[in-house]
């Protein structure tokens, strides 16, 4: 008995946890990071398609945020509710922010609508859950009868309805 509380008792002061030297072995380990290659992400919203992503590299860290990225760039198909593709999106780069659930391509982006409008621009967001796109930096979209230049867009993501802020030409074409 006298063995076992000795045992007990050394055994309680020399063991101790302290905290600040485990949260500094933590800081120092790389989190781990997650790669896929040629991935496709289906998104659905009520049981219905709403978006395919297409990457050739997709890249998630675990225990530093909430975002994947898309290094080698992105191609994202717009469906409609009744499955029929509204447009799509090419980019160089992209990232989804699965706590806003937005999807921001950028370099050299493009989004082509069913009906033939073209938008390009340099940064796209595609808010998710209010089937948005924005874009803050210079922008063209080009229709049947007219190219427009301007800073800033918001349109819906099949591209029907547009507003381009802060023109800065509007050229008509010709057929």
């Amino acid at each position: 008995m006298q063995r076992f509380l000795l045992f007990s008792l050394s055994l309680c002061i020399s063991c101790s946890n302290d905290l600040q030297n485990t949260i500094i072995e933590k800081d120092k380990l790389n989190a781990r990071t997650d790669v896929g290659k040629n991935i496709e992400v289906n998104y659905s919203e009520k049981a219905i398609r709403a978006a395919i992503l297409t990457a050739p590299t997709m890249v998630k860290q675990e225990d530093t945020s909430f975002k994947t990225y898309f290094p080698d760039g992105i191609i994202l198909k717009l469906f409609d509710s009744l499955g029929s593709i509204s447009s799509s999106m090419t980019s160089k780069y992209g990232e989804h922010d699965h706590k806003t659930n937005q999807m921001k391509a950028r370099d050299s982006v493009k989004v082509v609508s069913a009906d033939g409008r073209i938008l390009k621009a340099q940064e796209i967001i595609w808010i998710e859950n209010t089937r948005q796109m924005i874009s803050y930096g210079q922008v063209e979209i080009q229709n049947k009868n007219e190219i427009i230049y301007g800073d800033t867009l918001f349109a819906d993501e099949n591209l029907k309805r547009y507003v381009v802020k802060k023109i800065r030409g509007i050229v008509h074409v010709a057929k």
